[in-house]
């Protein structure tokens, strides 16, 4: 059925008159005897409205034909409930056995009205323990009640289809946040947004998804709970027999809806966790940027250049009027030149050409000390990539267990890295941690194609006290 075919055409246009506020307000006063009442009369109706229009204007439309000064607030708020009952929002009728006059909101109406009360409500609203509910509901059906186990059921889709409306919900409120952050100049304003309103979400809904209501702990539990029942035969029939006897389905229709619901339950448990896993994201991104953006305007640069390259930059980005805006607002703080041409005193300097002219190389002096300082910090070089415990173990690793003396014949050397550990075993000896010393005899070895001399590599020993 379309939405029309069951709604007024005028139905909405209270809503876009220019008594709207008024409207609005009558129907939430509707909505709240609505809650509490179960016979809404109609003159307690009309003082409820008759104290809204205390405060506010009430402009006679072209429809109403009436003039404005005709009217009191009796008849106005008489005005606007008749408009209420001609676009379809409310009957009029007579108390049984009575002639006290109620008011009775049409179908369509209620969820409208409380549609538009949740919209104007700002108040947080606490997140349900909506997965504990799905699991518990379950188990003990399946466990302790097993003839309202197609009740259960269907309580877990309601929760299931709840739990994804929130979950999507609070995935869009923080990607709303994060908008926010962009566009946001004022230091204040940032800090309240990340420190009260974001925060309040978070406590009362992202906080409890994540510890009290945890769907990474029980989504596993409940989907085994509706394998099981999927499987089990016998509890199927007992669901099948009560559909038919609750909806008066016929078997093949009562069926149709179990299995669609328990594989609604299983699919959406079964991808949960990435959809939990995308808020943590943005909870984590919405985090990080609110707190860069106040610390980049903490340390922004407020001197008169800071502020003159932010107003050339908003030029830049501007429209045409905002640039006219901003051109107007400079012409009358700040004195601005256009620059016409160069010359020497521009903030231009034009590079001078110099030529170039033959003559004899300088002599660089050669010192001793230079080849001396060359030495020592190409020494500091390789000692920090090789230090004194690498070269203690390459030692020990190279002398037999139980000898105390290697020679170069038996050394074998197979990379550049060992190569180079070997020469500063040479060079090193004889240092606080290296206890040991080489003695080098005359001519060469050749070790896997590395030259290195005849020497002896031999440990220190400790001599004993006498």
């Amino acid at each position: 059925m379309k939405l029309f075919d069951l709604v007024p055409g005028n139905f909405f246009s209270i809503l876009a008159s220019g008594n709207r506020e008024i409207y609005y307000e009558a129907i939430m006063v509707l909505h709240e005897l609505f809650r509490f009442e179960l016979n809404i009369r109609v003159d307690d109706f009309l003082s409820a409205l008759i104290a809204i229009l205390e405060d506010q204007t009430f402009d006679v439309e072209a429809e109403d034909e009436l003039q404005e000064g005709s009217l009191t607030l009796s008849g106005k708020s008489r005005l606007i409930l008749d408009r209420l009952i001609k676009t379809g929002w409310i009957d009029k009728e007579f108390l049984d056995s009575s002639f006290i006059e109620i008011i009775t909101p049409r179908n369509y109406a209620i969820p409208v009205m409380r549609l538009l009360s949740e919209l104007g409500d700002s108040s947080l609203k606490e997140y349900n323990s909506l997965v504990f509910a799905t699991y518990s509901g379950l188990k003990q059906a399946k466990t302790e009640d097993e003839p309202h186990l197609y009740e259960a059921l269907l309580s877990a889709k309601s929760n299931t289809e709840h739990l994804q409306y929130s979950l999507r919900a609070l995935y869009h409120a923080i990607r709303g946040f994060m908008r926010a952050i962009a566009p946001e100049q004022n230091i204040n304003t940032l800090l309240q947004e990340h420190f009260q309103e974001y925060k309040q979400m978070s406590d009362r809904i992202y906080h409890p998804i994540k510890t009290m209501d945890s769907v990474h702990r029980y989504m596993l539990p409940i989907q085994g709970l509706l394998a099981e029942i999927r499987s089990d035969e016998a509890l199927l029939q007992t669901m099948r027999e009560r559909a038919m006897s609750v909806k008066n389905y016929d078997e093949a229709i009562a069926d149709e809806e179990i299995f669609r619901d328990i594989d609604f339950i299983m699919d959406f448990f079964g991808a949960v966790g990435s959809l939990v896993s995308e808020i943590d994201r943005k909870h984590s991104n919405f985090t990080r940027s609110s707190i860069e953006k106040i610390k980049y305007l903490m340390t922004a640069d407020h001197t008169i250049k800071g502020k003159l390259a932010e107003a050339l930059t908003l030029f830049a980005g501007g429209t045409e009027a905002e640039r006219d805006e901003l051109l107007s607002l400079m012409n009358d703080k700040i004195q601005v030149g256009r620059q016409e041409f160069f010359d020497a005193k521009s903030l231009y300097h034009k590079s001078v050409r110099s030529r170039r002219i033959d003559r004899d190389a300088l002599q660089v002096e050669q010192k001793d000390e230079t080849v001396g300082l060359a030495k020592d910090f190409l020494l500091s070089r390789i000692a920090e990539g090789y230090t004194a415990v690498k070269i203690k173990k390459y030692i020990d690793s190279l002398i037999p267990t139980g000898e105390h003396e290697i020679s170069s014949e038996n050394i074998q050397i197979n990379t550049e890295s060992e190569f180079i550990m070997l020469i500063l075993v040479m060079i090193r000896q004889g240092e606080s941690g290296l206890p040991y010393k080489v003695a080098l005899h005359q001519g060469q070895v050749n070790s896997n194609g590395y030259s290195i001399p005849k020497m002896t590599i031999a440990k220190e020993t400790k001599k004993r006290a006498t």
